[in-house]
């Protein structure tokens, strides 16, 4: 995992299974427009999604099912898509700045990476309130 991707854990306790949490996640991430995604039996995969942010993820939601104690440990992993992007404004930073200029695409691209963790821990946190 890299400087700017996404990972953490967190469990919860749900009687109704993996799909009815795919199905809400990715309701909840797709409002208003449809991004390639995959739903296995414990993965869900979305590909160039945006969190609420403007850069791009590739996300990786896992789903461990304790069976005796009904409670799920969430994993999800999202790499950052946008790097050619990122790569082009950091070239350009430092023709342009003399380098300074790294400081301002690195600080915006680590505030993405907060708001987008912080946007998919309050999804889930959601997903636990509405059960």
């Amino acid at each position: 995992m890299g400087m700017f991707d996404i990972q953490f854990s967190n469990k919860i306790k749900s009687s109704y299974g993996n799909i009815h949490l795919f199905e809400f996640l990715k309701k909840q991430l797709q409002k208003n427009k449809t991004y390639p995604n995959k739903i296995e039996e414990t993965t869900l995969t979305i590909e160039k999604c945006r969190i609420n942010t403007l850069l791009r993820y590739n996300l990786d939601i896992n789903i461990q099912t304790n069976k005796k104690d009904n409670i799920s440990e969430i994993t999800v992993n999202g790499q950052l898509h946008d790097t050619l992007l990122l790569t082009i404004f950091i070239i350009l930073s430092i023709l342009l700045t003399y380098g300074l200029g790294i400081i301002l695409v690195i600080g915006f691209t680590f505030y993405q990476k907060i708001v987008a963790t912080k946007q998919l821990k309050e999804l889930i946190h959601n997903y636990k309130s509405t059960i």
